[in-house]
């Protein structure tokens, strides 16, 4: 378990305000917030590679030493994957695993390779070196390589910066794949939440270096304060009725033919694999989207029906 108590960091102005959290073994914690909001920043305290200003940092009740008193930086127990993924380029894919666990006695450091390997689906290139092989593939051996020791906490930054649609799904397999396997706590950042919703159990917002409480993804994407929070995590409709602008999800919505119904005209349909995207203009002129398992090229009327998660 990771618990920061009161974490402030400050360059030339301040990046990380009195950030309080808890992860608990085995979750899968999301931190979310635009470039420069100060994520890799707070990667960074808790992998142990820079001192916060003032704060704490205990793992598994034992708080760690300041940056500057360790002899090489970095807590025990904890590896982090940055973007550009520090892998022994003209080694093979099973050279860059084995020198992790060169420590290890032959046996268990054959055994160990092999489920890494395995696990992350990269047995077919086990034999390639690392620079002929995807960006993808490069990624999925840093974090194999990383969490070559077993560590109980893996930190990743912006580990889907890059990455198309399969990928990012491809991705998020294999890290559910690692924490039901070995139980890895799992702390990752991203500037997009659409990214992280299907991965993770909990999520923070990091905004003008305040740390929010922690969220269910199912909550944040229903529950928001303003348009800003809601593009983070995926498309969002706003119409303004009565001098009040209305927010609501593609799928808040039921077709209706009431009276009171919400006029629209149909624009397109576009099939996105299993569902369609259905775009409308409102009689005030806006656009909205519509998520539906059909073309809704009939539907004149809808009404808004919010989520209550």
């Amino acid at each position: 378990m990771i618990v920061l108590k009161n974490i402030q960091l400050s360059y030339a102005k301040p990046i990380i305000k009195r950030a309080n959290l808890t992860v608990h073994q085995g979750e899968i914690l999301g931190l979310v917030g635009k470039s420069g909001a100060g994520k890799s920043s707070l990667l960074k305290i808790i992998a142990g590679l820079i001192d916060p200003d003032t704060g704490e940092i205990s793992i598994d009740q034992h708080v760690q030493p300041r940056v500057h008193q360790l002899l090489i930086p970095g807590f025990k127990r904890v590896a982090m994957v940055n973007q550009d993924f520090k892998l022994d380029v003209y080694h093979t894919v099973e050279e860059n695993l084995r020198e992790a666990v060169l420590h290890l006695p032959s046996p268990k450091r054959d055994k160990r390779v092999q489920q890494l390997l395995r696990l992350f689906d990269l047995k077919s290139i086990s034999a390639t070196k690392a620079h002929l092989i995807s960006g993808g593939e490069q990624q999925r051996l840093a974090i194999a390589r990383a969490i070559a020791d077993q560590p109980e906490i893996l930190l990743l930054d912006e580990p889907f910066g890059h990455l198309d649609a399969n990928l990012r799904a491809r991705l998020t397999e294999h890290l559910i794949r690692l924490r039901e396997e070995e139980n890895t706590t799992i702390i990752l950042v991203s500037h997009e939440g659409q990214d992280v919703l299907g991965l993770c159990d909990s999520i923070c917002i990091l905004k003008n270096g305040i740390l929010s409480k922690k969220y269910k993804p199912e909550f944040l994407y229903y529950h928001y304060s303003n348009i800003q929070q809601a593009r983070l995590f995926g498309p969002v409709n706003a119409i303004k009725q009565e001098e009040e602008t209305i927010l609501f999800r593609p799928d808040e919505y039921r077709v209706s033919s009431a009276k009171d119904a919400l006029a629209v005209d149909f624009i397109r349909s576009i099939f996105v694999g299993g569902l369609y995207h259905n775009y409308f203009q409102t009689e005030t002129g806006e656009t909205i989207v519509l998520y539906q398992f059909e073309r809704l090229n009939d539907t004149r009327g809808i009404e808004i029906v919010k989520k209550t998660q």
